[in-house]
């Protein structure tokens, strides 16, 4: 399945029971091939690697610095989702 980067929020069916889940601009998804190409064409998301772009010119692939940027928000985000929450004052 190829990986994907959501360039604009929207809902996406992943092809098993759960129907269609909402991801956010920035997030990486791994997408069944239909979805994948469906949603590059409609300007919803971009490929990680220039390979799985069905587009000889990489049309529809994301750029070396967006997926840096991408992949360093992600390594953010799990890096505060690990720290414990702070206590507020009651």
């Amino acid at each position: 399945m190829p990986k994907q980067i959501v360039i604009e929020p929207c809902q996406i069916n992943h092809g098993d029971d759960r129907g269609g889940v909402h991801h956010d601009l920035g997030e990486i998804v791994d997408l069944p091939k239909g979805t994948a190409i469906d949603l590059a064409r409609a300007g919803r998301t971009l490929y990680m690697e220039k390979s799985d772009d069905p587009d000889k010119n990489g049309n529809y692939t994301a750029s070396k610095e967006m997926v840096k940027a991408v992949q360093a928000m992600a390594a953010k985000a799990k890096e505060d989702a690990s720290q414990p929450a702070s206590a507020s004052a009651a």
